[in-house]
């Protein structure tokens, strides 16, 4: 597939991603240009709570568990993003993320994002106004 193919695929993917959904073409262009495609095998621990966070990822295929103090909290799928905290705040991983079965994440280096935000900045607004919805969502669940 040549590069112009899989950016497209990438733009036309993150558009389905609520982290993502209210970007507009430029926006999904300049952040499908700020990543890549990484594989991750069944049982592969992909980041470490603790550990300083590289950057975010989405996951395009396959399923991850989420664990907070070894223990799982939950599962995530297709869609579904992890990262994203350590990514805008440079902090240590708040979970442990293993892949539950072979998995594919479109995964954005933290210097790569970071670039991004700078030359995009209503897009910093934008993230940071979905990231705090999904906090709040997590604070009003009923395992917190």
């Amino acid at each position: 597939m040549a590069h112009s193919d899989a950016s497209k695929d990438h733009e036309a993917f993150l558009r389905t991603v609520p982290l993502f959904a209210t970007c507009d073409a430029p926006e999904l262009r300049a952040i499908a240009g700020a990543g890549r495609e990484v594989s991750h095998s069944a049982g592969q621990v992909i980041c470490k709570k603790g550990d300083t966070g590289v950057g975010m990822h989405v996951i395009t295929d396959g399923e991850v568990e989420v664990q907070i103090d070894d223990q799982a909290s939950s599962k995530l799928g297709s869609g579904s993003f992890f990262g994203e905290i350590a990514l805008l705040d440079g902090g240590p991983r708040s979970a442990t993320v293993v892949a539950h079965t072979d998995v594919n994440t479109f995964s954005i280096p933290s210097w790569n994002f970071r670039t991004l935000l700078e030359s995009q900045p209503h897009l910093t607004l934008k993230l940071l106004e979905e990231v705090c919805k999904r906090l709040r969502q997590n604070e009003s669940s009923p395992t917190h």
